[in-house]
């Protein structure tokens, strides 16, 4: 909606959302003359609920890009206008027209409504943040879609893609299922955590354990509405549990579907992860991936529990328990970059430290060479000897003196002449 007289849309607002009180349970809203596409679904979106979302609103992400490693995402839809960036397309399919059915994920992580209001359509967990869509997947039944390696092989370039680009939330796809891990992918993941990038993952669908048991990935698993565990989701390698069924999002073409599954289970805990790195950036990765977790509330116990891991994902405990967690840390500390640097170095920190003074002492040895050649005499000419002091000496004195006359006498001579 083109923005107007604002009274008239607040009141259009209030009229939509008694509406949708008054109805019957489980019936669509009757809308306003001029209520916005997308009004509707308020009621529909229990999972911002579930999690908690709207108590968090103080934070919004802003300032964080997660990027979303999938099919690709429509970024012409009202709901994430101005707010998805494309990244790189590393699939194999020759150019033909993504699916984008990752925009539903997009919207669940950074949904902002239509307009900067948040009225209307979907607001994500983190309406501030950006997305950025980086293409690893191509659309399903597509011409050329990629083989099982090839998909690796495409994720595991996109998720350098994205760290070197800054992004400090990776999202991996659960259309990157697989049985086995691929070392390429698992090299990848660290290299991303390595540049301080919390990598989540829907935890493996279908029996598979894979891109959720990467390790140091967030793996995210899916449950309903009354908090059972949905179909797809696996019953163990959990780290916690989203929702993810019966999810209303934004979907390619600017309407509205409803997903499900770990995928945009996924979506949730990383739009919890934008909001902690907005709030408190000196938190490292995996401080980030423990606080999710260990904030997230209990919802199974005995045999059960391991399919929910910590429980359900409650992202204004995660933003409170991230205050306690930043509380007397530097935004940026040297030494912690430098240790996580050494931790996955190919070489100990010994070698390393030998090396640089190796350096220095290289330097400083370079640098005297490089001075005594500059003060040295590069022709081999005589050095030159400074001339005696002959004031005192008499013919000297006198050799000088007469040498004056001579000179004086024929300039004076020479004057004569003139004359």
């Amino acid at each position: 909606m083109i923005r107007g007289n604002r009274a008239a849309a607040r009141s259009a607002t209030a009229a939509a959302c008694a509406a949708a009180l008054l109805a019957p349970l489980g019936a669509a809203a009757p809308a306003a003359a001029d209520e916005q596409p997308g009004q509707e679904l308020r009621p529909e979106q229990w999972g911002m609920e579930a999690v908690g979302a709207a108590e968090a609103a103080d934070a919004d992400g802003g300032g964080v890009t997660v990027a979303l490693l999938d099919s690709g995402v429509d970024a012409s839809h009202p709901d994430l206008d101005g707010g998805v960036a494309e990244g790189e397309d590393f699939t194999e399919d020759g150019g033909s027209d993504p699916g984008r059915t990752a925009t539903p994920l997009a919207g669940i992580i950074a949904g902002r409504g239509h307009g900067q209001e948040y009225t209307g359509g979907v607001v994500g967990v983190a309406p501030g943040a950006d997305v950025l869509s980086v293409r690893v997947l191509a659309g399903t039944g597509e011409p050329g879609e990629a083989e099982e390696q090839a998909v690796a092989d495409a994720l595991g370039d996109g998720i350098r893609h994205a760290a070197d680009e800054g992004a400090q939330v990776l999202v991996l796809p659960a259309g990157a299922a697989s049985a086995d891990p691929d070392e390429g992918v698992q090299n990848a993941v660290r290299y991303a955590i390595r540049n301080n990038a919390v990598v989540v993952a829907p935890a493996g669908e279908d029996g598979f354990a894979y891109p959720g048991a990467y390790d140091g990935a967030l793996a995210v698993g899916a449950v309903d509405e009354d908090t059972a565990l949905t179909a797809d989701s696996p019953g163990s390698g959990v780290a916690l549990v989203a929702p993810g069924a019966g999810i209303r999002a934004p979907a390619a073409g600017g309407g509205y579907a409803a997903v499900d599954g770990t995928a945009p289970a996924a979506a949730f805990a990383a739009g919890a992860a934008a909001l902690v790195r907005a709030e408190y950036p000196q938190l490292r990765p995996e401080e980030v991936v423990d606080i999710l977790a260990s904030a997230a509330r209990p919802t199974a116990d005995g045999e059960q529990a391991a399919g929910y891991g910590a429980g359900m994902l409650d992202v204004p405990a995660a933003v409170e328990e991230a205050a306690s967690a930043a509380e007397g840390k530097p935004l940026f500390n040297e030494d912690l970059a430098d240790q996580a640097a050494e931790e996955d170095s190919a070489l100990p920190g010994w070698a390393m430290w030998a090396g640089g003074v190796l350096l220095a002492a290289l330097g400083c040895a370079a640098g005297v060479l490089l001075w005594r050649r500059a003060s040295a005499n590069p022709y081999d000419l005589p050095s030159r000897e400074p001339e005696p002091d002959r004031s005192g000496d008499p013919v000297g004195a006198g050799a000088r003196s007469g040498a004056t006359r001579r000179a004086g006498s024929g300039h004076r001579r020479g004057g004569r002449r003139r004359r």
